[in-house]
């Protein structure tokens, strides 16, 4: 129950800062969701006994996040990125006094910006496309990633037994997976039927296969950085669902993966 009472009160704040929030807001809220989600994975990792500079990783990591979000910004996400990899480096050759700690510093503080800001930086990026467009991508990929964990996690609960990978996260069955796809197709068609209607079936099918493939590979990843650093959820911040890094692991490739298929074969065809 409270699984959904939670869902109940973060799905239409979604929907209200995808459809009609203001620029502004939306990118915040992605920065927002990237600084929480981060401080639960700088959590795991310090839970493994590295030394990441986390202040430092949380003020780069909403910098990068942060220059998705339009030319306001005046600095092209790649180059964010590469500044953040630089500027972390230095910091861990200043502060650390040792090469082995400098070096374990530096890559556990890159990590987070990687794995998450980076990635959510691609969902502010969706929806400044144009003001129908962007959102409905947006949309769809909430749609999409919601149903599918959802349809996942009772599915699985109720008829999994074949393991998809035990070491990495013994709940997670094949059945789920499958339930995952189902719920995925369903929200490609409401969204098809609803209120992207300019997306053919044919895309809509061919997205909801994708973004349910990579969502549950983003799950995986996460998946793997807790079993390895021996936590069940990234923290209890979300009632029923663990930590805002359990909610939006989803999202992680999903985002990417729906910004690189916009640019291969819908732009300037819808």
């Amino acid at each position: 129950m409270q699984r959904l009472l939670t869902a109940a009160v973060l799905a239409p704040l979604a929907w209200w800062l995808t459809k009609r929030g203001p620029d502004l807001a939306f990118a915040a809220a992605i920065v927002a969701c990237v600084v929480l989600a981060s401080r639960e994975a700088y959590a795991m990792l310090e839970a493994r006994g590295m030394r990441p500079l986390r202040g430092l990783g949380l003020a780069l990591g909403a910098a990068v996040a942060a220059s998705f979000a339009g030319p306001a910004t005046e600095l092209e996400p790649a180059t964010a990125l590469g500044l953040a990899v630089a500027a972390t480096f230095v910091a861990a050759m200043a502060i650390r006094p040792e090469p082995q700690a400098m070096l374990d510093a530096a890559l556990a503080t890159i990590l987070p910006i990687v794995l998450i800001a980076f990635p959510m930086g691609f969902l502010a990026a969706l929806r400044l496309i144009d003001r129908e467009m962007g959102p409905d991508l947006v949309l769809l990929l909430l749609l999409c990633v919601m149903l599918g964990d959802t349809a996942a996690y009772y599915t699985g609960r109720a008829f999994g037994k074949h393991r998809m990978a035990p070491s990495i996260s013994p709940k997670k069955t094949w059945e789920g997976a499958a339930g995952a796809l189902f719920g995925s197709l369903v929200a490609a068609a409401l969204a098809h039927t609803w209120f992207f209607q300019r997306l053919t079936i044919v895309h809509a099918v061919a997205l909801a296969v994708i973004l349910c493939v990579v969502g549950v590979l983003g799950d995986l990843a996460e998946s793997m950085l807790k079993r390895a650093s021996g936590v069940k959820d990234a923290s209890s911040l979300l009632p029923g669902h663990g930590g805002l890094f359990d909610r939006i692991d989803s999202l992680l490739f999903a985002g990417p993966a729906l910004y690189g298929y916009w640019r291969i074969f819908l732009e300037g065809r819808l």
